[in-house]
C-alpha cells in the first residue's frame, strides 16, 4: 500500500515539476544577408519607403523555385520581406492604406549600408508623407514597369536628384530620371490632380525651357489630359513633351507629331536627343 502511495507521490511531484517549467524557446538564428537582400535595402533607400507588394514585384517577380517542389519566388519574397521586418531591418510606417502597411529602411538597415560604402548620401526617416503615397507607390510601379518591360536604365529618384541639385546646378527636380534604350533622357512627371492652370502655365514653360536635351514624360489620368495638351502647346518648346496614361502605359501622345498615339516602345527608340 505504502509503495502504491509513494509511486503516486513522485508522479505528482514529476507532473507538477514538468508543468512549472517554462517552455524552451525556439532559437533564432541570425540570417544571412543575400546581396537581393541589400538591393531592397538599396531601393527603399532611394524611394524613401516601399510596401511589400512592390518589394515582391521588383525583386521576385520570377516564377522559379527557391527548391524544385517547392515555394514560388513570390510566396518565399513575401515570407522573406516578413523575416528582414522581424529582423529590425525594415520597420512599419505608423500610418495604414486600406490593408496595405508601408515599409521604411530602419536604422539598422541604414548602418548596414553605410558600413558597407552604399547609399551614404541617405539617413533614416522619422516617416514616410502620407500625402504623397499614392503618388509615390505610381512612381515606383512606373519604374519597374519601365525597367523590366521597356528596358530603361539609369533610374535616378526624386531623392537622389534632390540631393544632386544643389552640387549639379540642376534648373529643376523631377519625379524621376531615366534613359530609354537608345541613350534619351527622360524626365518624369507623375501627376494625379491636375495643377491650376496658371501655376501648371508657369511649370510648363519652366521645364520646356530647362529640357533642351531632355524629352519630359508626364503620366496623367485621362481625365484631364486633353487639359494639360492645351498648356503645353503654348510653352516655348512644346515639342519636348509626352503624355501616357494610367489606365495605358502602352502609347503615348506627343506634341511633336499633333498627339497622334504612338507604341511607346516606338517612342523609346525614336527619340533622339
Amino acid at each position: 500500500m505504502s509503495t502504491c502511495i509513494e509511486t503516486e507521490r513522485a508522479q505528482r511531484t514529476t507532473t507538477q515539476r514538468t508543468a512549472a517549467k517554462p517552455p524552451r524557446e525556439k532559437e533564432r538564428r541570425p540570417i544571412t544577408l543575400s546581396d537581393r537582400d541589400l538591393a531592397i535595402f538599396g531601393w527603399m533607400a532611394e524611394h524613401r519607403f516601399s510596401t511589400k507588394e512592390l518589394l515582391v514585384d521588383r525583386f521576385y517577380s520570377s516564377s522559379t523555385r527557391i527548391q524544385p517542389g517547392t515555394t514560388p519566388s513570390g510566396r518565399y519574397g513575401a515570407q522573406r520581406i516578413g523575416q528582414l521586418e522581424r529582423e529590425g531591418y525594415l520597420r512599419r510606417s505608423r500610418y495604414r492604406v486600406h490593408s496595405t502597411a508601408p515599409l521604411l529602411l530602419s536604422d539598422l538597415g541604414y548602418r548596414l549600408l553605410h558600413g558597407r560604402e552604399l547609399a551614404l548620401g541617405y539617413h533614416p526617416l522619422a516617416d514616410l508623407d502620407i500625402e504623397s503615397f499614392e503618388h509615390d507607390v505610381w512612381t515606383q510601379r512606373l519604374r519597374i514597369a519601365f525597367e523590366r518591360d521597356l528596358g530603361c536604365s539609369r533610374w535616378r529618384t526624386e531623392r537622389a536628384l534632390k540631393m544632386a541639385a544643389g552640387k549639379a546646378g540642376l534648373p529643376y527636380v523631377p519625379d524621376a530620371r531615366f534613359y530609354s534604350p537608345n541613350g534619351q533622357a527622360w524626365n518624369l512627371e507623375v501627376e494625379r490632380a491636375p495643377k491650376r492652370a496658371d501655376r501648371l502655365k508657369a511649370i510648363l514653360g519652366e521645364r520646356a525651357q530647362a529640357s533642351r536635351k531632355s524629352a519630359i514624360l508626364y503620366v496623367l489620368d485621362r481625365r484631364f489630359s486633353e487639359f494639360y495638351r492645351d498648356l503645353m502647346a503654348i510653352t516655348p518648346n512644346p515639342g519636348v513633351f509626352f503624355i501616357t496614361h494610367f489606365d495605358d502605359l502602352s502609347r503615348v501622345t506627343a506634341g511633336a507629331n499633333g498627339w497622334h498615339p504612338m507604341p511607346i516602345k516606338k517612342v523609346f527608340g525614336e527619340v533622339r536627343s
